[in-house]
């Protein structure tokens, strides 16, 4: 028996049970009649409906060309009052901050100083740099001459050993916009020359220093080699030479000999960049900045 003629037979099954339930139903339709007998139904429906209570009742009807421009103007001026407050709402708005962009760490930036640096500045001086070229994305403008902010935080004029000048600085701070954001970057290139470890160095002459400290010596060798010369071309005091040429050879070798130890007394070349000088910075972490 396929799925069809179970349908049907089911159909007709349900439908024989349900007869006397639907023959047994009977609409009651007496409570019509008897709206019909007590009221008029072809009237309109004030005369049909009975009155209103006393309390539902309107004291005053409202007529057709009543005023309302007094309300109009309440609830307009109202409106306005709203809106005005909403205004001076947006304005007390902290300002965006505008466009953003995130610099990774080691990103470098060319800048130029603004002023003569040394290395008889204080620790805490600040030093001022500029943008040379603006760096430019789709979405943000990083513009030229915006200024970087360094501050000094170790210097020593030239000291002994040959040891120059010293000036280390910390970059902390850009303005853009008149607004100034924190940053962490060092200095890498000092007049396109690379320098290490943060350190902006006077020249260290200790090499130099050993050569030069020999001068004396050499300069009384010299001496005593003309005096020799001199000696032996006399018959007399030839026997003399000798202890001139000697003297000579001691002391440039003495001199020779305790050079590096005279070294250690004189200082290394002092520190001075001009304005304008080229730096290259350095980011030393990962920064999100504003324009």
């Amino acid at each position: 028996m396929n799925f069809l003629n179970k349908f049907f037979i089911i159909f007709i099954s349900f439908t024989y049970l349900c007869l006397p339930a639907i023959a047994a139903f009977d609409i009651d339709t007496s409570v019509d009649d008897d709206i019909r007998k007590k009221y008029n139904t072809s009237k309109i429906e004030d005369d049909l409906l009975p009155p209103l209570p006393e309390n539902l009742k309107q004291n005053k009807k409202v007529k057709s060309n009543e005023d309302f421009s007094k309300t109009t103007t309440t609830t307009t001026a109202t409106t306005n009052n709203a809106t005005l407050k909403e205004v001076k709402e947006v304005k007390n708005v902290p300002k965006s901050q505008g466009q953003q962009i995130t610099l990774k760490r080691g990103t470098k930036f060319t800048v130029r100083l603004t002023s003569a640096i040394s290395d008889k500045m204080s620790v805490g001086a600040k030093i001022y740099f500029k943008l040379t070229k603006p760096i430019k994305t789709k979405y943000f403008l990083l513009p030229e001459n915006t200024k970087f902010v360094g501050i000094v935080v170790d210097s020593h004029s030239p000291q002994l050993s040959g040891n120059g000048g010293l000036l280390v600085i910390r970059v902390d701070n850009v303005v853009i916009n008149g607004r100034t954001q924190e940053i962490n970057a060092k200095v890498t290139k000092v007049n396109y020359k690379k320098i290490f470890f943060n350190n902006i160095k006077g020249k260290r002459t200790y090499w130099k220093n050993v050569v030069k400290s020999t001068q004396p010596g050499k300069r009384f060798y010299d001496k005593m080699w003309a005096k020799t010369k001199q000696l032996a071309n006399d018959n007399i005091t030839i026997i003399l030479s000798p202890f001139t040429l000697i003297t000579g050879v001691v002391v440039i070798g003495v001199n020779v000999m305790g050079s590096p130890i005279f070294a250690m007394f004189s200082k290394g070349g002092s520190l001075s960049i001009p304005a304008n000088s080229p730096f290259e910075l350095k980011l030393l972490e990962d920064t999100t900045i504003y324009n």
